[in-house]
């Protein structure tokens, strides 16, 4: 009861700060909101065994432009930032969570599901949109080729996983097992096929609606968005490793700043922040004498503000109007996808030992939010003719598995028997 009366309050209360704050003060204002209302939305949610994510979004969603307009769409563009850092610490915390030798027996289990699932949505995701193009209003009116191009990359868009989804109900859940681990390392590395995918997609749809090509040029920003991307993420490791190493002093407060300089640095050098912070991640837990786990443990309650207003943001994006027109293609996208990743998973894990991998991992690849929605924000500004409404449909299905996934994947962790196998003091993970 209490939750609810303190939600009733900030509602109120908020309303009638925006009446009377004063300019500029908008974004502190909506940071703080939605950190208060993400987490005692979280809290009341976790009363009903659903996860606290799922709570975070929800509170997005009724705060946000769709219903009680309390945080609008101006403001959550002016916290762009907050994803930008979010961003930067799953992707570390992801990196550091890989330990190379834990699953090196599980490495061909990984690479045939990233194969079959990921890869393979891809490639049916493309057909099923191509078929469906009628429905959809801003496809009905193009070409075979224009609606193929754009149909290839609207399907990478939505092959994408989340970490950060499945990084924070592992540690909701303290989940741990063969099964964690093979989800924890596919979501990782599909979001760097993901992103690699997107670049070479995007570069052909644009060539073919466009009527013009480079190809010199494509392969280039791709080698530098991904190689340069690495190179520095080397570097960032060995800094931080040196720093626990030698200071040990400030561990979280440094993370988080260089999370920060990275997420606004990189973009300005056309490098991907995910990328920078994975292989820094991968760096002080495979190479750097430093102990990972010790960074992971000083920066998870400073960071959990960030994850908290990130995934309230990401809520706060879901448009229900659209959810309404697109209703029809978004349900069929959507369960497309996710008989994809069914049968993909299945396919590559019949010749492992471990039975929960086959019946659960596709659970594991559901989840979408940063990636996803990054890409849909670039597919607005990278095709004006159709870009809003492409933007629509995607977060759309989004905001679908939004609501969805993190209740199946719960449940996922709890009948595998992992949930609760990690011990207290080992989570590291925004929950």
């Amino acid at each position: 009861m209490i939750p609810v009366l303190v939600l009733l309050a900030l509602g109120g209360l908020m309303h009638a700060a925006r009446s009377f704050a004063p300019a500029g003060a908008s974004m502190e204002l909506a940071f703080g909101f939605l950190l208060l209302t993400s987490y005692f939305t979280g809290t009341l949610v976790a009363r009903a065994a659903m996860p606290r994510l799922t709570g975070y979004i929800i509170a997005g969603v009724v705060v946000g432009p769709s219903v009680l307009v309390l945080v609008d769409r101006s403001t959550t563009s002016e916290l762009r930032m907050v994803g930008d850092l979010a961003t930067a610490l799953i992707a570390l915390n992801g990196g550091a969570e890989l330990e190379v030798r834990a699953i090196r027996p599980l490495l061909r289990t990984i690479s045939a599901i990233v194969w079959w699932a990921v890869i393979g949505a891809m490639v049916l995701l493309t057909g099923l949109i191509f078929a469906i193009r009628d429905l959809i209003p801003f496809m009905s009116d193009l070409s075979l080729a224009h609606a193929l191009a754009v149909a290839s990359v609207l399907a990478v868009a939505l092959a994408a996983q989340s970490p950060a989804v499945v990084m924070a109900l592992i540690g909701e859940t303290r989940a741990d097992g063969t099964l964690t681990r093979t989800v924890l390392a596919v979501v990782v590395i599909a979001d760097l096929v993901v992103v690699v995918a997107y670049g070479v997609a995007s570069s052909i749809a644009s060539a073919v609606v466009n009527g013009h090509t480079d190809v010199a040029r494509t392969a280039s920003v791709i080698a530098w968005e991904v190689l340069g991307s690495g190179a520095l993420g080397v570097f960032v490791g060995a800094l931080i490793g040196a720093y626990l190493l030698r200071v040990k002093q400030g561990i979280g407060l440094f993370t988080l700043l260089v999370c920060f300089t990275i997420a606004q640095v990189g973009l300005a050098l056309h490098l991907d922040p995910l990328i920078v912070m994975l292989a820094a991640g991968m760096w002080i837990q495979n190479v750097s004498r430093a102990d990972a786990h010790t960074l992971i443990d000083n920066f998870e309650a400073a960071s959990l503000p960030i994850y908290l207003v990130f995934f309230a943001l990401a809520g706060a994006k879901v448009e229900l109007a659209v959810l309404a027109t697109l209703a029809i293609p978004i349900a069929i996208i959507a369960i497309g996808r996710g008989v994809v990743f069914h049968f993909g998973v299945r396919i590559a894990a019949r010749k492992s030992d471990e039975p929960s991998i086959a019946r659960y991992g596709w659970l594991g690849l559901l989840p979408q939010a940063g990636l996803a929605l990054a890409i849909a924000e670039l597919l607005r500004r990278t095709f004006p003719s159709f870009g809003e409404q492409a933007f629509a449909l995607v977060v759309g299905i989004v905001g679908v598995n939004q609501l969805v996934a993190p209740i199946l994947l719960r449940v996922a962790l709890v009948r595998s028997g992992e949930a609760g196998a990690r011990p207290v003091n080992a989570v590291a993970h925004p929950a």
